[in-house]
């Protein structure tokens, strides 16, 4: 008798279940019915709203899901993120995210993070849709959220039972919205390949997957919010498109160098997750698996990059696509025979074990690419819930002790600094990302020094102290090459990035322990929105600026606009057809030419290119019959340069800021630029090659553009320029005088990064002023404004456009 009732309980438990995922399942949305078409259609892209609708009705089906907003777009779009797993979790999401928390800040004993683990669930965030141009991710985004929902299989149920996942379905609503408008407007006629005549994020474009410990962008301040002060996931899942040809996905493990911050179990656990993928892209016959190229472990300031400094394992993958949902059928003969790594592109080898042989390729093929990617890594999570909990603690731990060995023991900060805007700033971007910082409530010495109360310690004995230890040290790239000869690896973004020495804050690395009263910092506010501006030297009014925009995504140009806004400094923006209307002067003191090549502000780049990769960076499949609709070809042409010189004639100010300076052989002024147009290229003529670092430049006295900053400054350099005055110095004046305002460091020019042939600008003009007659160019050298990052640059640009 008790096994009939025991039997009875169990069938009645079977049968509750069933009932409740019926009802959980029933009533989910069709996709064909909500959309219009099935997402990965041919020709066929949703915009935000559709995505988001589609999301609304998931949630108001199934208790599976949570949809919330945590953020708000440059453009005032709302950011929603879905948070996916059994109505049980769901219920008890709050003591979930608590207890995930505590593990990953290190705030629980051995013993009570042995029990946080085995009870906790693991947190994954897969993201979609950060690269615009690259609409595979977001057009899968609602079918991965369909299927966790809905479909009844072993795995899933493990997956729904063990992990919490935050998926964000478009992390830049602006820019999915502007490139679907456009492929609309173009599909079926000759334009359908053309690129967005604009940047896909207001300032950034291309660049907001750069701006990831610099947070100057709405998008990346919500996104960091939900990872480093509320959920501190385990695992992070970032999709792209671009893996080079003919490759269909890139994945883990990332090619060398590897950055000696990153923790070793983090980069371990990468690798194995790596693997994982690999083996399930590997069991359902997926081809054109690519690992180990290009996208390397060096860099810190992408969204899978921040991740590995915070304990978390950072995954990225780059799936094949052509243009926009356009397919396209490939030859397998025109395949280049060899990656830029040597290694064959049409036999096997240890990372890419199965050529793709070629044929069709549509947007539902990179779809399904992706979700094999997606559930292979939340099926990892479920498996190893339980051991990437405790990994989380147990980093946080070691980190922790770490710091308090010392060397590191801290950085010191100065409340007192030469720039407190960039200082505030810096501490700012710091707490957001889940930095600690202490004040000190009395004097105090480190180092052999003495500190007043009120100076700022930054502890390096903190749960993500690889992460502020990577910001606060100099870099360098290590010297990696092709053999025992061969040419030095190039980094696949930047070489250097470090902190305070962009920002022009001064800190101090203390080495031991010290004793310091110190206290928890409460109020740090949220970054400004906006900075005021104040020129050392005053004008009686503000200068009517002009910023050049072209028609192609020059995210030089975008973060040009984000200084001048986020400094309030009014601005108007010209297009080529501005620059045909004549007296310029009439409208303008000054205009702006962010960096850009002079043949590409005179004549644009003909047919579909542009002035950044269509995808992730490596551009690897280019179509020669992208053509551009005519009213967004060209530049300003001769006609606008003719007008530019009467401008110049007039009185009128030219600042162009690193390849924009190109412009300056147009005009009759007294240098030469000793560096070609790509520096370090084979066959330049120049060993002078700077892949992204930062450079010690010297600063004139006494000139209103280097007004109020210090004698040295560390500025940004990927390339730059250098001139020599050609004017003998009797006639260097008048109309056609030129005076040096900055010059390349004499000797120790790098500050961070990796550089070669520097001899070649050491002691060299930087940044000039050359008259033109009435009017100047004032020509940079470098980005004063690079990425919105270089605050201790800043105001030599500022005071350009003020002087």
């Amino acid at each position: 008798m008790h096994t009939n009732i025991v039997q009875h309980v169990f069938r009645r438990f079977c049968v509750l279940l069933v009932l409740e995922c019926a009802a959980l399942a029933a009533a989910l949305p069709d996709p064909a019915a909500h959309f219009g078409f099935v997402p990965g259609d041919d020709y066929k892209l949703a915009d935000y709203g559709q995505i988001t609708g589609f999301y609304r009705k998931l949630a108001a089906a199934s208790g599976r899901i949570r949809w919330e907003r945590f953020g708000t777009t440059s453009e005032g779009r709302p950011m929603y993120v879905a948070i996916i797993s059994s109505a049980g979790n769901l219920r008890r999401l709050d003591e979930i995210r608590q207890n995930n928390r505590r593990l990953a800040l290190g705030q629980a004993t051995a013993e009570q993070a042995r029990a946080l683990a085995a009870s906790g669930k693991a947190v994954v965030w897969i993201d979609s849709g950060l690269h615009a141009s690259e609409v595979a991710p977001a057009q899968q985004a609602p079918l991965l959220a369909l299927r966790l929902l809905g479909e009844e299989t072993p795995e899933l149920d493990e997956i729904r039972r063990n992990v919490i996942l935050l998926q964000v379905p478009v992390i830049n609503p602006d820019g999915l919205d502007a490139v679907v408008a456009w492929y609309r407007r173009n599909a079926g006629t000759p334009y359908e390949l053309a690129p967005l005549p604009a940047l896909y994020q207001k300032y950034a474009g291309h660049d907001n997957n750069r701006d990831w410990f610099m947070l100057n962008l709405p998008e990346t301040r919500a996104v960091t919010r939900l990872l480093y002060q509320q959920w501190f996931p385990q695992i992070l899942y970032n999709q792209h498109q671009a893996p080079p040809m003919p490759a269909r996905i890139f994945v883990p493990p990332y090619a060398d160098p590897l950055n000696p911050n990153i923790p070793a179990p983090v980069m371990e656990g990468i690798n194995l997750i790596g693997a994982a993928i690999k083996q399930r892209l590997a069991m359902e016959h997926k081809p054109g698996v690519l690992s180990y190229f290009g996208f390397d472990a060096w860099w810190n300031g992408g969204l899978r990059s921040v991740p590995a400094f915070h304990n978390i394992h950072g995954i990225l993958t780059e799936t094949a696509g052509f243009y926009y949902a356009t397919p396209k059928t490939y030859d397998a003969a025109t395949f280049p025979r060899r990656f830029a790594n040597g290694n064959p592109t049409g036999e096997p080898t240890v990372f890419y074990e199965r050529p793709w042989p070629g044929g069709q390729w549509r947007i539902r093929d990179a779809i399904n690419y992706m979700l094999t990617v997606d559930m292979a890594v939340l099926s990892f999570a479920a498996r190893e819930r339980e051991a990437l909990l405790h990994k989380a603690w147990a980093m946080a731990e070691f980190n922790i002790a770490q710091g308090r060995g010392g060397r590191p023991f801290a950085y010191v900060v100065a409340a007192a600094q030469p720039d407190p805007v960039s200082s505030g700033e810096m501490l700012r971007r710091l707490a957001m990302a889940a930095v600690e910082i202490r004040r000190a409530r009395a004097a105090f010495t480190a180092g052999g020094r003495q500190y007043p109360a009120g100076t700022y310690v930054l502890p390096a004995a903190q749960p993500f102290r690889p992460y502020l230890v990577d910001l606060m040290e100099p870099q360098k790239y290590p010297e990696l090459r092709a053999g025992t000869t061969g040419p030095t690896k190039r980094p696949y973004d930047i070489a250097g990035w470090t902190l305070p020495m962009q920002m022009g804050v001064k800190v101090d690395r203390i080495e031991e322990p010290f004793e310091a009263g110190l206290e928890a910092i409460q109020d740090l506010p949220a970054p400004a929105a906006h900075l005021q501006w104040t020129p050392p030297r005053a004008r009686l009014a503000r200068p009517r600026i002009g910023l050049y925009r072209p028609w192609l995504a020059n995210a030089d140009s975008g973060w040009t606009e984000w200084l001048l806004d986020t400094f309030e400094i009014p601005y108007t923006l010209l297009h080529n057809g501005d620059f045909h209307q004549g007296r310029l002067h009439d409208r303008f003191d000054t205009i702006v030419f962010a960096s850009q090549p002079a043949v590409s502000i005179l004549h644009g780049t003909g047919d579909g290119e542009s002035a950044v990769p269509r995808q992730g960076g490596a551009n690897p499949d280019p179509e020669p019959n992208s053509a551009q609709r005519p009213e967004y070809c060209g530049g300003i042409e001769i006609e606008g340069l003719a007008r530019l010189t009467e401008f110049l004639k007039a009185g009128g100010t030219m600042v162009a800021l690193d390849r924009a300076t190109e412009l300056a052989s147009f005009f009759p002024v007294g240098i030469r630029a000793l560096l070609p147009a790509t520096p370090g290229a084979a066959g330049s003529g120049s060993s002078f090659y700077c892949p992204g670092s930062l450079i010690r430049i010297d600063l004139a006295p006494g000139e209103a553009v280097t007004a109020g900053l210090p004698e040295q400054v560390v500025a940004f350099s990927n390339g730059g320029q250098a001139w020599e005055v050609t004017l003998l110095p009797e006639f260097n004046t008048g109309s056609r005088q030129v005076r040096v305002l900055a010059r390349y460091a004499g000797s120790n020019l790098l500050a961070s990064g990796w550089l070669s042939g520097e001899s070649a600008v050491l002691g060299k003009p930087a940044l000039v002023e050359a008259r033109a007659g009435a009017g100047r160019l004032i020509l940079f050298g470098f980005r004063p404004q690079h990425r919105g990052q270089t605050f201790g640059t800043f105001k030599l640009l500022l005071n350009a456009l003020y002087e």
